[in-house]
């Protein structure tokens, strides 16, 4: 054997060891990847039965795969190249096929966030996005279901970054099997609770727009379904006395402010407002007005569209988070195997990657704000992370919130609501949750149990 075939043996068994080795690592073994916001896979336990079914080498695999050497600066390459392939048609447009999935996006553990990154583009010939006026909508009119038609054309961009000049927003296609399931589901739900706690209990129902919905071309809004729509054929769906919250139609009255973040699919504090004070007077109330609150900035957030795409625009155009600080005075615990009191708008993680987790220190299966409010109404909030922007807004109303995020939720509802004495309910989603089924089978289960 020559001296060459020895040099290139020896060569590679040395990128494997080195590799294996920085496996072992501290840097080898880090939970979070900054680059992509997600958390990495970490070694699996093993036992005979997960070896048996072969869960713990695809744990193994997982892992490798997430620790493999100089993994992050593979990951730019990556994206940069298919950042090129997205940019033949335009300078200022182009599709993202993105592998995110929004509406998983929860704390694995009280430093890790799941969310997921891309990989392929397409390239479009139009440019040019703002937020325009769309229109109001009605959740108590009649309308036509969303053509079926209309859904497949745009089924092939479900799960698309849209990226115009510097603003990115995930393409929306309805799904009217998830949009039906979301209705059935709350509608079983009320039924169960009436049936436990009594006909007082009272429920709300709040839909939240993406991006999306506001963009201004007429060409790209054709892109994704009408989630105004959308929203309308699911609340139609929904049983009388079920309030649905119309956060669409006010959102529309303040197209002139920063209601969506450029570079991640959450609505800002601002647009949260919004979405609450839908939700005031939905339910009678009259909501505390903006200016009340006192403002804080946090320049520099890089979000989950950036995360989802590395894409050169978006990094040069940061966003930046405006914090209303609470004036209520309150206490917030989060519960994992047990209590843990945390700050509500938590402020460390204004120097970290994903500063959206200031609000409510990101997702947890379940929290307690209990404020000073002496009025002895309490309200369950199940949802998803836009819910996370809008809760604090609700501290003036209420003696106790309860915060419930069904991805990591493991307590049987009903009795959940009957041990805290809670009588109101409020269902905060965006309008994803419309896409797909998964996150609604959770909170199907959660109703069911028990």
């Amino acid at each position: 054997m020559r001296l060459g075939h020895y040099l290139q043996i020896g060569f590679f068994l040395l990128f494997v060891y080195a590799g294996t080795g920085f496996m072992w690592t501290p840097e080898g073994s880090k939970s979070v990847s900054e680059k992509e916001n997600r958390g990495l896979s970490q070694l699996p336990q093993w036992s005979g039965s997960s070896i048996w079914s072969g869960q713990y080498w695809r744990g193994i695999e997982n892992y490798v795969a997430d620790h493999v050497p100089y993994r992050d600066a593979l990951v730019g390459i990556s994206k940069k190249i298919a950042s090129w392939q997205g940019m033949s048609g335009t300078e200022n447009t182009v599709i993202l096929a993105s592998k995110a999935d929004n509406m998983a996006q929860v704390m694995k553990s009280a430093s890790s966030e799941e969310v997921a990154s891309s990989q392929a583009t397409t390239s479009l010939n139009e440019a040019s996005a703002s937020i325009p006026s769309a229109g109001n909508i009605s959740p108590v009119e009649s309308h036509p279901e969303p053509s079926a038609r209309k859904s497949e054309q745009t089924s092939h961009l479900a799960g698309k970054v849209l990226i115009i000049d510097d603003r990115a927003v995930n393409l929306f296609s309805y799904v009217s099997t998830a949009g039906k399931l979301y209705a059935d589901t709350i509608n079983r739900l009320r039924d169960h609770v009436a049936d436990q706690l009594g006909s007082d209990v009272s429920v709300s129902v709040l839909i939240a727009p993406t991006g999306a919905e506001f963009l201004q071309s007429e060409t790209l809004k054709k892109l994704s379904s009408s989630q105004q729509e959308a929203i309308v054929d699911v609340y139609r769906k929904l049983k009388p006395g079920i309030k649905t919250v119309d956060a669409l139609a006010l959102m529309q009255n303040h197209i002139d402010e920063d209601l969506y973040f450029r570079t991640d699919h959450h609505w800002t504090a601002t647009g949260a407002y919004y979405g609450y004070a839908a939700y005031m007077k939905a339910t009678g109330l009259s909501p505390v007005a903006l200016k009340t609150y006192a403002k804080e900035e946090v320049p520099g957030f890089l979000g989950s569209l950036y995360s989802a795409t590395l894409h050169k625009k978006l990094e040069k155009r940061p966003d930046t988070i405006v914090v209303y600080k609470p004036f209520v005075k309150h206490d917030y615990t989060v519960h994992y195997a047990g209590p843990l009191k945390m700050d509500l708008l938590d402020m460390n993680h204004a120097h970290r990657m994903n500063k959206y987790r200031i609000f409510l220190s990101g997702d947890r299966p379940w929290g307690q704000i209990t404020t000073e409010v002496n009025n002895g109404k309490r309200l369950a909030v199940i949802k998803d992370s836009y819910g996370n922007a809008l809760i604090p807004f609700l501290l003036p109303h209420f003696s106790e919130i309860y915060v419930i995020d069904p991805r990591q939720f493991n307590k049987p509802l009903i009795p959940f609501l009957q041990q805290h004495n809670i009588l109101e309910l409020l269902f905060v989603n965006n309008s994803e949750v419309l896409t797909d089924t998964h996150f609604m089978q959770l909170v199907g289960a959660m109703g069911d149990a028990g």
